[in-house]
C-alpha cells in the first residue's frame, strides 16, 4: 500500500523546500519524491485531521511582526497530492515547536519554546484557522495563550520557561503542556477553554519530585486512553503516568541509554505502536560519536509499566522525529543534520531498524505525516 507523506523542514534563505511530499510504499519500504511547498517559513511540526483533508503546520512570516515575533499556524486543504492554502494566523511570539489537533479536531493546540508561550486555536467550520484567534493584527487575544514563568536546576538549558509540546487528552478534558524547564507537564481546562487558559493544578504533572533538572519534552498517549508517556531531553529518561480522567499517577520511569552514550545523547521524539505494545524514544548524539539512536521498549497495555527491549542506532546524525509508516512494517527518519531521510525495516521481536531506503539533499527534516485515506 502506498500513501501519500508530508515531511515537515527547517528553511532559510538558500534553502526555502519546507514540506517535501512523498509517495511511501508501507510494504518494502521505499519512497519517492511527488513535490514540494516552498512557500512557508520552517513547517517543522504538523497535523492532519481524521479524514485527512485538512493539514496544519506551524510556520514564520515576517508580516506577523519584528523579529522573535514572527511565528504563527497554518491551514491547508488536501487535494490529492497538493495542498491548497486556506489561511495563516499569528501566534505573536517565535515559531511554534509543536502543534496538534484535539480529539474533536474543532481547535488547535501549541507550544512555542523560545518564550515559553502556548495556547489554542478554534477551527472554523470549513476547517481554515477560525481568525477570530487573532483580535487585531499582531496581536493575541489573552483567553487562547498562557506565558509560563519560572526556570529548573538544570542550567543553561532551564535558564527560564520553554513550552516544548502541546495535545489534548483523549478524553478531551485537559490541554497538556510540556515545559522543559519547570519540570511540568501543565493540564489547562480544555473542555471550558472559552473562559481563557485556566491551570488545573491536581491534573499537572511535576516532575521534580522523582527527576527533577529531567526536562520533560514530549508527552504521548496510549491508544487506550489509559496512560501517557513522556520523554525527558535532559535527563535521557521516559516515564509513564495511568491518567484517572481526573489527574495523573506515576507509574514507572526508566533511562533511555547507559554509560557514555547516556553523556553523548539529548532525548528527542517519543512514539508508540499501533497496538501499544511497544514504546519508541529517539536520542540526537551531541558529541558526535555515533550513539545516535533510537531506544525500543515493551509495554504492558494494562499496568503502563516500560521493559527494555534494545536500543538501535540509525546510522545518521541527530534523528529529531521519526514516524512509522502504517502497518508498522517500516520507520521513516529525519536525520536532521545528514539532511537526509532514511528508512528502516522495523523487526518488532527483537527492537531492531534495518535502513532499507533514503534521501539525500533533504535540508534539516523533521516531522512526517502519512496521509491514509
Amino acid at each position: 500500500m502506498k500513501y501519500i507523506t508530508y515531511v515537515g523542514s527547517y528553511t532559510d534563505a538558500t534553502h526555502r523546500e519546507g514540506i517535501h511530499i512523498f509517495e511511501s510504499d508501507a510494504e518494502t519500504g521505499d519512497f519517492r519524491l511527488r513535490g514540494v511547498l516552498d512557500t512557508l517559513e520552517s513547517p517543522t511540526y504538523m497535523a492532519l485531521n481524521g479524514s485527512c483533508s485538512r493539514l496544519y503546520t506551524v510556520l514564520g512570516r515576517q508580516s506577523f511582526g519584528p523579529q522573535g515575533r514572527q511565528g504563527g499556524l497554518a491551514a491547508f486543504a488536501v487535494r490529492g497530492d497538493r495542498l491548497e492554502f486556506l489561511n495563516a494566523i499569528p501566534t505573536g511570539w517565535t515559531i511554534p515547536c509543536h502543534v496538534s489537533l484535539d480529539p474533536s479536531e474543532k481547535a488547535l493546540v501549541y507550544a512555542e519554546y523560545s518564550c515559553g508561550t502556548a495556547g489554542y486555536a478554534n477551527l472554523a467550520p470549513d476547517g481554515s484557522i477560525d481568525t477570530a484567534f487573532a483580535g487585531a493584527p499582531n496581536a493575541i487575544n489573552p483567553l487562547f495563550q498562557v506565558r509560563h514563568e519560572g526556570d529548573g536546576p538544570n542550567k543553561p538549558r532551564q535558564d527560564k520557561a520553554h513550552a516544548h509540546c502541546s495535545i489534548v487528552t483523549p478524553d478531551g478534558k485537559y490541554q497538556l503542556v510540556v515545559d522543559l524547564s519547570l519540570d511540568k507537564i501543565k493540564a489547562y481546562d480544555f473542555k471550558n477553554r472559552a473562559w481563557g487558559m485556566k491551570e488545573v493544578s491536581y491534573a499537572t504533572i511535576d516532575t521534580r519530585g522523582f527527576a527533577p533538572g529531567a526536562g520533560p519534552r514530549h508527552v504521548v498517549f496510549h491508544p487506550n486512553g489509559k496512560f501517557a508517556f513522556v520523554i525527558f531531553e535532559l535527563g535521557n529518561l521516559v516515564a509513564s503516568f495511568r491518567y484517572t480522567g481526573r489527574g495523573f499517577e506515576h507509574v514507572a520511569t526508566c533511562p533511555l541509554l547507559e554509560g557514555e552514550a547516556m553523556k553523548a545523547c539529548k532525548a528527542a521524539a517519543i512514539k508508540v505502536s499501533e497496538d501499544g505494545t511497544q514504546v519508541f524514544c529517539s536520542n540526537r548524539d551531541v558529541s558526535r560519536s555515533g550513539y545516535d539512536s533510537i531506544t525500543v521498549f515493551n509495554v504492558d497495555p494494562s499496568t503502563g509499566k516500560m521493559e527494555f527491549l534494545n536500543n538501535a542506532k540509525v546510522g545518521g546524525a541527530y534523528p529529531r522525529d521519526f514516524e512509522f509508516m502504517p502497518g508498522g512494517k517500516f520507520c521513516l527518519v529525519g536525520l536532521k543534520e545528514d539532511w537526509r531521510v532514511a528508512s528502516f525495516a522495523y523487526d518488532r521481536t527483537k527492537g531492531t531498524f534495518t535502513q532499507v531506503a533514503q534521501m539525500e539533499g533533504v535540508y534539516r527534516p523533521l516531522y512526517f505525516k502519512f496521509k491514509t485515506r
